[in-house]
């Protein structure tokens, strides 16, 4: 398998990992290089987690380490840190998400082919007229 992360990126990147990572509970059985490695993995293929590879471990084990990373705010302190580093300008271009998502033209309110948008009734006019 090729890996996203080489020695040069890690010898940046694993000083600022440390920094960031909590110092409670065990120590994790996937070093962290190979854990970041398992979320690129993830984010750049697109699989759905329980098809991660079996090299990175369990895939809950991963899924529920980056959650905890997320919730505790310790990967936005990672790129926190990523974008003040001066020398990583290179970093600082790949942390722009320039992903498009694109939706159904419903989606955007567009009308219906046929006679357009309906229209519902105001539940306040209703309440506010006369019953008849």
């Amino acid at each position: 398998m090729r890996y996203a992360i080489t020695d040069e990126i890690w010898a940046v990147w694993g000083p600022m990992v440390e920094r960031c990572r909590s110092r409670l509970g065990p120590e994790p059985e996937l070093p962290d290089r190979m854990f970041f490695e398992a979320v690129l993995y993830w984010a750049r293929t697109g699989v759905p987690w329980r098809d991660l590879p079996a090299e990175f471990g369990a895939w809950d084990a991963v899924y529920n380490r980056l959650r905890r990373w997320i919730h505790s705010g310790r990967l936005k302190r990672l790129f926190d840190l990523m974008a003040e580093r001066a020398e990583c300008e290179d970093a600082r271009r790949l942390m722009i998400d320039s992903t498009v998502a694109r939706a159904h033209q419903h989606a955007a309110g567009a009308g219906r082919a046929k006679g357009g948008a309906r229209r519902k009734p105001s539940a306040g006019r209703a309440a506010a007229s006369r019953r008849r």
